[in-house]
């Protein structure tokens, strides 16, 4: 069973990576994945943006089948290009302010406090995203090797506000100015990889 692109013939499947339902007549793509309930495989719907972010090895051989205009196939690839260039990347799910103070950033290892700023991350495997540990906003830049781009920040399970938005923003790039000390930049380097853009097996 091939992965394809298509326009869902109905409103009812979700994006396997925000949550989110894919509207009738969007189109989306079909992963093909080994079945968690039956021999051979599935189709694991996503969003476009969704998959460019979070499947880009898998979205990239059938986006040409897309029937999207050439600038947004372009910004599509871009966005599956930077995630297999930086795979921590393809760990991101949301930018969110915290519930409590009780969480550790991933990167620092410090505590992020309530109501700051901060990004969700979340792996693929067996056909699943699973929640991983938040870091903070002025960790991004040096715990994903680049500044996420706003595109990956406005997927459709995004509930802040543009405002909000620009204020993750500005943190990471006031982060991304500090130095990072040598035992950071060790603790990151020893972290293992999920690669979550490539397929299950």
């Amino acid at each position: 069973m091939p992965s394809v692109i298509e326009r869902a013939s109905s409103g009812r499947a979700k994006c396997r990576a925000c949550g989110h339902a894919i509207a009738r007549g969007q189109e989306r793509f079909g992963e093909a994945l080994p079945s968690a309930y039956a021999e051979g495989e599935s189709l694991f719907w996503f969003h476009l943006p969704c998959a460019a972010c979070s499947r880009p090895e898998s979205l990239l051989p059938v986006l040409a089948q897309s029937e999207a205009s050439p600038e947004e196939r372009e910004q599509l690839e871009q966005l599956a290009q930077e995630g297999v260039a930086q795979l921590r990347l393809c760990r991101l799910a949301r930018a969110e302010r915290a519930t409590t103070g009780r969480a550790r950033c991933r990167h620092c290892r410090e505590l992020i406090e309530q109501g700051e700023l901060r990004l969700a991350l979340q792996i693929f495997e067996e056909g699943r995203f699973t929640p991983i540990g938040t870091i903070h906003a002025a960790c991004a830049v040096h715990y994903f090797g680049v500044e996420p781009s706003m595109q990956r920040l406005s997927l459709p399970n995004n509930e802040l506000s543009a405002e909000q938005l620009g204020e993750v923003i500005a943190g990471m790039r006031d982060g991304a100015a500090r130095p990072i000390s040598p035992g950071l930049a060790k603790a990151g380097a020893e972290e293992p990889e999920h690669e979550s853009s490539r397929k299950s097996s």
